[in-house]
């Protein structure tokens, strides 16, 4: 009962964090708007893009020992990563627990490795959020 509270608790603070980072990016993009004649009527210009996984680069797929399948289970965890305009993660924050720690921990070890793209906001990089499922099967 005590770790359901914890994980509910913990993604009630993940989604919090999330409504205000969207919250901050919209009114970067509605004073953008006001300030651009070329912007579209969503606030964002043509060129605009939110940060992502960088598809181009190959990206190490989590450690999942035999041991691990038999303590902790099998579960999605989604993490959410703050990326800079350089194209490096400043951040990283499990949004969605998968009800393990040991899950957790090395669904955050995998990403802290990827490549990411910034956002590109009036066509300058700006930080960025992007989420990122990963996924233990056995």
């Amino acid at each position: 009962m005590k770790r359901k509270l914890v994980t509910i608790t913990a993604a009630a603070v993940a989604i919090l964090l999330c409504q205000g980072a969207i919250a901050g990016t919209t009114d970067q993009d509605a004073a953008a708007a006001n300030a651009s004649p070329a912007a579209s009527p969503g606030g964002s210009t043509a060129g605009d893009r939110p940060a992502s996984v960088d598809e181009d680069r190959p990206q190490p797929s989590p450690r999942f020992s035999a041991a691990m399948k038999n303590s902790a289970g099998t579960g999605t965890v989604v993490v959410m990563v703050q990326v800079g305009p350089d194209d490096k993660a400043k951040s990283f924050h499990v949004m969605m627990s998968s009800g393990s720690k040991a899950l957790d921990d090395e669904a955050i070890r995998t990403v802290k490795g990827w490549s990411y793209k910034s956002a590109i906001k009036n066509g300058t990089p700006s930080d960025g959020y992007v989420q990122v499922p990963i996924s233990f099967n056995k």
